[in-house]
């Protein structure tokens, strides 16, 4: 053969792999094995194929193909284990609004990157293991949680890394040497111009206790006010959200040891921290005595919808103004006193759609409610977990049918309009701070082991139709995600650790990506 012709057959060889979309090994459209195949899903979700929601009835778009800009190696931990339920290791990650920068937490080690330089801005080690973080809305402090036997929350120059202030939690909800219930910061909100905390702690002895607080800081640390001004919350904490003026604050009280035979209480509250209104959950009987929330408490940013999730599956709406009754005209800032108004959803029509317990081959079985997400006027996210027997130690015959997956909602109804399934945990619903983008990091499957489900999958809120056609891409790893941050621009920072299969290998490494 002449030596032109070879040359022409490689030539042409490169034009046809170029045009077929071929790709790194990192990347999978939805329509690849490891999510959308309908042997995966018959054999961890059974009864679910046949479902009118079910993904092998859409319709794929075009996915574009992202690419790992750079990645920063986080230091050697123990890795993951795949057999166990929730991840053993609390890694958080946090974008400036700007997007210039990206913060990580991880155990003791605080970092700070500098995104368009690649490079290391700076590291500190804090007091305790990081339990949350999030910069200032205008960029120019990071605030940093922990858990640990004080609990401290910091503020810290976020281009030196200089503490500005800090704060002793366990001051209020007390502490204790046993790591486990020690005092916990577990959410860090940020607003205009000021920040809201969650923080709390538990024990056990003849049984459980629980103490929690709420706070609003300014951003560079300095305490505003607490609530309870004077004693703690006998119940749990675990999330608070804002409106983007800080002017309507919300925050749930609850019991998620189900022990204590206690209600949810979703609250609203002023940047005073006065209150505007509450609603009461009651236990979802027989099958629990208390009720909690655990990430499913969102606000929109004008403060006019919220909504909440319970862990036990059940879902809510409220629209501000309904909950407020009128004023006897003497208040200033509002013509109308706390109340407790309605949900604006009707209790029996959205029960039987949701993941609330139901009987499967003699046992009684839900998917965990993790996070709720308010997408847009019309919609709202919701995100399960795994599946959970509803009396312990019951079995788990088969996964529900929406274990692990983004439900979308009407607003009007609260009725289920598409399902997405993520085949593995998922942290959160991350959205850009333009509510543009959305970022789903997901982690282990459990039930079946599949780790070609672990990943960042990145979605086009602007986008109509379901779940798979606002899929803009998916970029997989080899160990699990457990937290990521998307910026205005479509770029993700994700936290990566190692993960230990059941033969004892271990796959993956801990580092932060930066993907594009």
């Amino acid at each position: 053969m002449k030596k032109s012709s070879v040359v022409l057959i490689i030539i042409f060889s490169v034009v046809f792999l170029v045009c077929s979309g071929c790709t790194s090994s990192h990347i999978l459209t939805s329509n690849e094995k490891g999510n959308n195949s309908s042997e995966e899903i018959s054999e961890i979700e059974s009864g679910h194929e046949s479902s009118q929601f079910s993904q092998e009835n859409l319709t794929s778009s075009e996915k574009s193909s992202p690419y790992l800009y750079w990645e920063y190696e986080l230091g050697n931990i123990a890795p993951d284990n795949l057999s166990e339920g929730r991840s053993t290791v609390q890694d958080c990650v946090a974008y400036s609004r700007n997007g210039k920068q990206v913060a990580v937490g991880t155990g003791k080690k605080l970092t700070v990157i500098d995104v368009s330089g690649k490079k290391l801005l700076w590291e500190k080690t804090l007091r305790g293991n990081i339990s949350d973080i999030s910069f200032s809305k205008d960029g120019k402090y990071l605030l940093a949680g922990e858990k640990s036997t004080d609990g401290y929350v910091y503020s810290l120059d976020a281009g030196t890394g200089n503490e500005i202030h800090s704060y002793r939690s366990a001051d209020d909800l007390g502490t204790s040497t046993n790591s486990k219930y020690q005092p916990c910061i577990y959410k860090i909100t940020a607003a205009d111009d000021a920040v809201y905390i969650a923080a709390g702690r538990y024990w056990k002895e003849s049984e459980y206790g629980l103490a929690s607080r709420v706070y609003r800081f300014s951003p560079d640390g300095t305490l505003s006010w607490k609530l309870p001004a004077t004693e703690n919350y006998a119940h749990s904490v675990n999330w608070i959200d804002s409106s983007q003026d800080g002017k309507n604050v919300v925050f749930s009280t609850g019991d998620w040891t189900n022990s204590l035979g206690l209600d949810a209480v979703v609250y609203s509250v002023d940047d005073s921290g006065n209150l505007r209104w509450k609603y009461e959950i009651p236990p979802l009987k027989p099958y629990f005595v208390s009720a909690a929330i655990w990430h499913g408490l969102d606000i929109s940013d004008d403060g006019s919808v919220v909504t909440a999730y319970t862990g036990d599956g059940r879902k809510y709406l409220f629209y501000d103004s309904e909950m407020m009754r009128p004023g006897d005209g003497k208040t200033a800032w509002d013509m109308k006193t706390p109340g407790d108004g309605k949900t604006s959803w009707d209790t029996y029509d959205w029960q039987s759609n949701v993941t609330v317990p139901e009987e499967v081959e003699g046992s009684h079985i839900y998917a965990y409610g993790e996070a709720a997400k308010i997408s847009s006027k019309n919609e709202i996210l919701y995100l399960t977990g795994a599946t959970l027997p509803a009396y312990y130690p019951d079995n788990i015959p088969m996964a529900h049918p929406l274990e692990n997956s983004l439900v979308s909602c009407d607003t009007e109804k609260g009725n289920i309009s598409w399902t997405y399934n993520l085949g593995g945990r998922c942290a959160g619903i991350f959205f850009s701070p333009d509510m543009r983008f959305f970022v789903l990091p997901v982690g282990k499957d459990s039930s079946s082991g599949n780790t070609q489900v672990h990943g960042v999958y990145v979605f086009d809120n602007q986008k109509s139709g379901n779940g798979n056609s606002r899929l803009i891409w998916r970029f997989n790893t080899e160990g699990v995600i457990l937290d990521a941050a998307i910026s205005s621009d479509c770029t993700v920072a994700a936290v990566e650790a190692p993960l230990k299969l059941e033969n004892g290998n271990v796959i993956g490494k801990h580092r932060l990506i930066i993907v594009r």
